[in-house]
């Protein structure tokens, strides 16, 4: 949840080493900018050099000017700098050309994909008040979140990957507490949503007597996820900070100072402790809390397909592939929020734990840390589908959408028309609610989970 691990500690000592360059000279300590412009002569000796003005900085006549700047020039040319070391501090790069526009393109592809899929169903519960149901705040408060994840956090985690140092300067140190706490309280939100949302069709499903969760009800406790996702997310807003390093030598392309936004635990463990804890918050607990709520689910699903061995073949046909097509969706939901997420948490608590700080290992250790943070991400592509696309009223209201954006590119009426399998299940659940009436009032309480005419949460939207 943290940025890159390790960034600081594996870089600041290589760059801060190259000030030995000077060490020792008369004009050890002056910006490389001012080399630049008045005596490029230190790093081609055919340039030239303005000893004028650098007689101020150095005690003597010309002469010993000029000594100096040789002095310099020869310690600048014996330093063992890795010239491509030297190119990926001045373009501040962390990781080779191939990796850099190789992790670009697939990010690229994850933003754009989670923006598009997470914008639709915040559109579609927006555009039409029949969509703001207690249900769907649940679904929309989701796909906020992601999209924070999707247009802001994964962005600027991406360049903390990608960069060796923070880029936007050192007057930016607000900035540098507030990403790292935004990308927490948006995967906290998250998690936090795709439990209560399990809670809410477990209670739905498994005791349908019960009263529903009023829209203002549901409001109070999204509130409370966001608030709950804050006080998750507040110690790094506490604890990162910028720290600065005036960089002294004359070497040709560096900056004059770099900037490292760092976690500055004051415990020596701290960081790997937040990242047991988070682990904890954000991974154990909600995968735990939702496969309970969904096997929960499946067994009542299970029961109640047992109670209908007397019905007709073709009704108990119908209600056990809906079943099936439910039993399938939950399994997937938990399965896939397992997947996405352990990647990047065990990849956090390995770094945390064993305190990689080995500076010849950053590229591989910031391919790795992408790939882990990429797979996690997705659960921010996948949500949109899971929670959205497979809801038959969301899918309506994404295929109306999408008409309006490219009308050329959907048939006529296609996204609103039903299949023969759709309209066939229909007739299904009509009759068996016909039936049902002289089973001692069984099919009312099933009426309620199988339809609802508002589209609240029929079975086969779960």
């Amino acid at each position: 949840m943290a940025g890159a691990p390790g960034a600081a500690a594996m870089t600041a000592a290589p760059e801060l080493a190259a000030d030995n360059a000077t060490s020792g000279s008369a004009l050890h300590g002056l910006p490389t900018a001012l080399f630049r412009e008045k005596c490029p002569m230190v790093w081609n000796s055919s340039a030239g050099c303005d000893l004028a003005a650098l007689g101020q900085y150095v005690a003597g006549d010309e002469a010993a000017v000029l000594a100096e700047v040789r002095r310099l020039a020869e310690r600048i040319h014996n330093s063992h700098v890795d010239d491509a070391f030297l190119e990926r501090i001045s373009m501040n790069r962390s990781v080779s050309d191939g990796a850099y526009y190789a992790l670009i393109v697939l990010y690229a592809h994850l933003i754009c994909f989670g923006a598009i899929g997470n914008g639709l169903v915040v559109t579609a519960v927006l555009r039409k008040a029949a969509m703001k149901t207690a249900r769907n705040m649940f679904i929309l408060n989701l796909a906020v979140s992601d999209l924070i994840l999707c247009l802001i956090t994964m962005p600027l985690t991406l360049m903390e990957i990608l960069s060796r140092y923070w880029p936007l300067g050192g007057d930016t140190a607000f900035l540098c507490k507030l990403f790292g706490g935004l990308e927490g309280v948006s995967v906290f939100v998250s998690s936090l949503s795709i439990t209560a949302i399990a809670l809410d069709r477990y209670q739905v499903i498994v005791y349908p007597t019960r009263k529903s969760l009023q829209l203002a009800e549901v409001c109070i406790i999204l509130a409370g996820v966001w608030t709950l996702a804050v006080l998750l997310a507040s110690p790094l807003f506490v604890v990162r900070r910028l720290e600065h390093h005036p960089l002294n030598q004359s070497l040709p392309g560096l900056p004059d100072a770099i900037d490292y936004c760092i976690e500055d635990w004051s415990l020596e463990r701290g960081r790997a402790y937040y990242s047991l804890f988070s682990i904890l918050c954000q991974y154990v607990v909600p995968i735990i809390t939702v496969s309970i709520a969904y096997a929960g689910i499946t067994r009542k699903l299970r029961f109640r397909m047992s109670s209908m061995a007397s019905r007709t073949a073709s009704v108990r046909d119908g209600r056990e592939q809906r079943t099936r097509r439910t039993n399938t969706l939950l399994i997937a939901i938990s399965l896939i929020y397992a997947v996405s997420w352990i990647p990047l948490n065990v990849c956090n608590l390995v770094y945390d734990l064993l305190a990689v700080r080995d500076s010849s290992a950053v590229e591989s250790i910031r391919v790795v840390y992408a790939v882990c943070h990429m797979v996690g991400m997705s659960s921010a592509c996948s949500n949109p589908i899971l929670y959205g696309w497979l809801n038959d009223n969301f899918r309506k209201e994404f295929v109306e959408l999408l008409q309006r954006v490219c009308p050329c590119t959907w048939r006529r009426g296609g996204g609103t028309e039903t299949t023969a399998a759709e309209r066939s299940q229909g007739l299904l659940l009509v009759a068996s609610q016909a039936t049902g009436r002289s089973q001692g009032g069984y099919d009312t309480q099933e009426t309620q989970i199988t339809r609802d005419s508002r589209g609240d949460i029929p079975l086969h939207h779960l």
